[in-house]
């Protein structure tokens, strides 16, 4: 655990892992808020040090008082700045003048989660992959659906970044409970799952099978979910085994990507337990 031995030195730790390369290079990402902090607390997510408004750190309020006594408890180095200082970094954000470093942890591969992942009667597991998914929020928000729904990890491909602070925020906490697998190109991406037989879902706009009438396949699955304007990239599209359509009024063009990746995952889920 790296002791911040001064105020400034601190906050720009926390500058710093505001990008991709930062937190490659410290190891670190940055969370903010009362409950995301407790959220990393109760998931025994490896804090660094953590940063409290004073007016936080002086509450009379129980919460507040139980979070900054169970910070202690695990040895986190907990600093307190000027009121202003955390309303500059949280940029008038009200979710708690609280900012916390995580420590980044090694890579788990995906054979050991799919090895670990419950017994048969829960149904083959679910995955699902971010591909170049340009808007962290967007990444943070499928980060909390692949956790609310079960699936066994995120795939988090190429721009793909859930460690990003926004997503972190939209992730609630499940980044904390989800396994999250890396890849850096949609080439080890398809690599990898192919190596395990991993199923590939992808979504069209038209002329897919009705996800109404999809045969879920009896074996690993991932749920393909592709960037915001383009979709899935080419080399993708031609590895898919089955692709989806959301069936939509004329005139719609599309779901969000988070709300047809919900829509997807929840349909898989209730076609397992009906064929339980």
């Amino acid at each position: 655990m790296t002791t911040y031995r001064t105020l400034s030195s601190l906050i720009a730790m926390i500058h710093r892992v505001h990008s991709a390369r930062g937190r490659r290079r410290a190891g670190l990402f940055s969370i903010e808020g009362t409950r995301l902090v407790e959220r990393a607390l109760r998931a025994g997510a490896p804090l660094e040090a953590v940063l409290v408004a004073e007016r936080l750190a002086h509450n009379a309020d129980p919460r507040r008082r139980d979070l900054i006594a169970a910070l202690s408890a695990t040895g986190c180095p907990v600093t307190v700045a000027p009121d202003s200082v955390l309303a500059e970094l949280t940029e008038g954000r009200d979710l708690g003048p609280i900012l916390g470093l995580v420590r980044l942890l090694p890579p788990r591969p995906l054979t050991d989660i799919l090895s670990s992942t419950p017994g048969k009667h829960t149904g083959p597991p679910l995955l699902l992959a971010a591909v170049d998914i340009v808007d962290p929020g967007n990444v943070g928000a499928l980060t909390r659906t692949a956790h609310a729904a079960g699936a066994a990890a995120l795939l988090a491909v190429g721009v793909s970044d859930p460690y990003h602070p926004r997503a972190t925020r939209i992730s609630r906490g499940s980044i904390f409970k989800l396994p999250v697998v890396g890849y850096d190109s949609v080439d080890s991406f398809l690599q990898a799952l192919w190596a395990l037989d991993v199923k590939l879902v992808g979504t069209t706009a038209g002329g897919g099978i009705a996800l109404a009438k999809m045969n879920w396949p009896d074996t690993v699955t991932a749920i393909l979910m592709g960037n915001e304007a383009e979709g899935l990239p080419a080399e993708v599209q031609g590895a898919i085994d089955f692709n989806l359509t959301i069936p939509m009024p004329a005139g719609v063009d599309s779901f969000s990507v988070n709300a047809a990746a919900a829509i997807i995952l929840y349909t898989a889920v209730q076609a397992q337990h009906t064929g339980d």
